[in-house]
């Protein structure tokens, strides 16, 4: 039996809303999404049942009813960039973190492991990255989560683009520029995408984390996406 506190709200993203729950005797995070939001729900629960490794978030349950679709999945203690919040804000992330190196290499281990799987993630950034402390091991692993743009790639490594997906401040510079080419024309553009899209906005990921919490590319979403579509980092790491 899965419930959930609506008191207890740990997120709130574009397919749904996450809740702090409990699935049998496990505490839990409970992620509802509509049910008419069919593909986006039926491609995440896929992928999470594809997955299985240390650094991609947990997937325990799954239950619906006539308006949604309810994941129980790991409960994690905070999302990267609460790590990068003011001192004085009650949402910052105090816990313990590993070398600065080991998150990196926690995220490539990760990120390459769903590559190999067959799946394009489709939406890197910061706040889909989760971070698990489990204090009894002395041990803290960053999670990528939030699987409800993935798609699976065919035999040669790529999948079809039919429109933008994600979000525009971690996307690659050709994703954006598909974006223009819509934009301009009206029209959905087809096109073929490969996981280098997935790469690059880990690499955005990695800058933003070695930086403290500032994007490589700008500090405003427009400043962003412009020195992106041009490749001029404006925050380069020291």
């Amino acid at each position: 039996m899965l419930t959930f506190d609506r008191q207890k709200v740990l997120g709130v993203g574009f397919s749904g809303t996450v809740f702090e729950g409990v699935w049998g005797k496990t505490k839990v995070a409970v992620k509802r999404i509509l049910i008419k939001d069919a593909a986006s729900n039926e491609q995440e629960e896929k992928a999470l049942k594809m997955l299985h490794h240390e650094n991609v978030i947990k997937l325990f349950h799954v239950e619906k009813d006539l308006d949604f679709r309810s994941f129980a999945l790991e409960l994690c203690d905070a999302s990267l960039d609460q790590l990068f919040l003011k001192k004085d804000d009650p949402k910052k992330y105090r816990g313990p973190m590993p070398p600065e190196t080991e998150v990196l290499l926690q995220l490539a281990k990760g990120l390459e492991y769903i590559h190999q799987r067959g799946l394009v993630h489709r939406d890197i950034k910061p706040q889909n990255v989760l971070i698990w402390e489990n204090p009894n091991k002395n041990q803290v692993l960053m999670k990528w989560a939030d699987f409800g743009f993935s798609k699976q790639v065919n035999e040669r490594g790529s999948f079809t683009i039919s429109g933008v997906r994600g979000t525009y401040d971690y996307s690659a510079p050709e994703i954006l520029k598909l974006l223009d080419e819509v934009s301009s024309t009206g029209n959905e553009v087809q096109k073929r995408g490969t996981v280098q899209s997935d790469v690059f906005a880990e690499g955005l990921v990695f800058g933003y984390s070695i930086s403290g919490g500032v994007h490589p590319f700008g500090s405003t979403s427009h400043q962003i996406q412009i020195n992106l579509r041009t490749n001029k980092s404006a925050n380069p790491p020291e």
